[in-house]
């Protein structure tokens, strides 16, 4: 297949230079780039359609909901500290005292 492509100055320069300095074709580069521009959005589509099959697949329950929206989903919320029962239930009882005030 015969492929005509218009190309601004600039670019038509620099690929005159990467085929000049590498011995290619200009055919083999825009074949390789097309390629890879294509393979890196099949890619990045799929990882999409994958990210939104895991989503859709597992819905959130209301206690994880209420559990998150508390700050006692992660250890980062818990600043580091491991969840135990006492630090969870400390925890709470700051959320509790915050929205009392």
């Amino acid at each position: 297949m015969t492929l005509t492509v218009r190309l601004d100055t600039a670019i038509e320069s620099a690929l005159e230079r990467h085929c000049a300095e590498r011995g290619v074709t200009k055919s083999l580069v825009v074949q390789e780039s097309l390629a890879a521009y294509l393979l890196d959005d099949a890619s990045a589509k799929a990882s999409a359609a994958a990210r939104g099959r895991a989503k859709s697949s597992a819905p959130v329950s209301a206690n994880y909901k209420a559990f998150s929206e508390a700050g006692l989903i992660g250890g980062g919320e818990l600043g580091g500290v491991s969840a135990t029962n006492a630090v969870v239930r400390e925890r709470a009882m700051q959320r509790i005292r915050r929205k009392a005030r």
